[in-house]
Order: structure tokens, then C-alpha cells, then sequence
């Protein structure tokens, strides 16, 4: 039976995003099962673009405000009114380091889980037609908590 591995990805930021692509992939690649659960801001890593249609006002507002897709995200730290995540992307190209893309492909292919939080979606007004591909559906907390119970690594990223 396989060791599994399961993280909660609640940020919006590209640096933690690259993180917990690297933790997904490299588990993955050491034969884990892997099953990454986004909620609230880590919503924004799954989504197409912006999306207005059937939201509530506060949902628009929230969407008028969060970035478009993983390619908007911003750096935790240092994200000097968007000029840090083009200066990473640089240095990640600079390094051969693989872009948030090529990772998420690369966790795709490794059989890497990827599920959003219902409640978020909810909460968020964020809907799956607006996922990107590879997003392997949607599911509640008890069934995430279920699946990190089973497992040997749990992170909240």
C-alpha cells in the first residue's frame, strides 16, 4: 500500500504555490499518493480568469480584487507592486527551474490529486467551469479530512 500525502493549499502567493508544487511532485515522483486541497485564497491558483457572472455584490468586489489565475498571483514577500513575480519567473528561467505550469503539468502527470474546496467555491462565488484543467473536482472538508486521517504527511500550505 502506498504512503500518502496530503496538503491544504490556502494561499494566494506564487512563492508558496512553487512550494507546495515541489513538495506535491517530488512525493509524487517518490511513488506518495498526493491529493492538494485549495480553499479560500488558493482558489486563485485554479481559476481560468475572472469570472462576474451570477456573484453577489461582495463576490464581485472580492473577485475585482484577487488575482485571475496562477500566472497573476503576487510574491508574499517582496511583490513591489507586481515587479517581484516577474523577477522570479526570470530567475526561475534563469536557473531551468520549472514555471508554476510546467509544475503543475509535471503534478499532473505524476497522478497528483487536485480537488477545490466546496465550501470555498461557495463562500467565493468561484465556479468549476471556471477551473482550469486538471482540476479533479470538487470536495467537502469531512472528505478531505477523511483523506488526511489515511495519510502519513498532512501540510497547510
Amino acid at each position: 500500500m502506498k504512503d500518502k500525502m496530503t496538503i491544504i493549499f490556502f494561499s494566494g502567493t506564487m512563492d508558496k504555490a512553487i512550494a507546495m508544487l515541489i513538495l506535491a511532485t517530488t512525493a509524487a515522483a517518490m511513488d506518495m499518493e498526493v491529493k492538494v486541497f485549495f480553499t479560500f485564497w488558493g482558489l486563485n491558483f485554479l481559476k481560468k480568469g475572472k469570472n462576474y457572472k451570477e456573484k453577489n455584490i461582495l463576490q464581485r468586489m472580492m473577485e475585482f480584487m484577487m488575482p485571475s489565475s496562477k500566472e497573476k498571483l503576487p510574491l508574499s514577500d517582496m511583490n513591489m507592486m507586481g515587479m517581484g513575480p516577474v523577477m522570479m519567473k526570470k530567475l526561475m528561467q534563469s536557473t531551468k527551474t520549472p514555471s508554476l505550469d510546467e509544475f503543475f503539468k509535471m503534478a499532473k502527470a505524476f497522478n497528483v490529486k487536485i480537488y477545490a474546496c466546496s465550501t470555498s467555491c461557495g463562500i467565493m462565488g468561484v465556479d468549476t467551469s471556471n477551473m482550469i484543467d486538471g482540476v479533479d473536482g470538487q470536495m467537502g472538508a469531512a472528505a478531505f479530512l477523511g483523506e488526511a486521517q489515511k495519510s502519513k504527511i498532512n501540510l497547510f500550505v
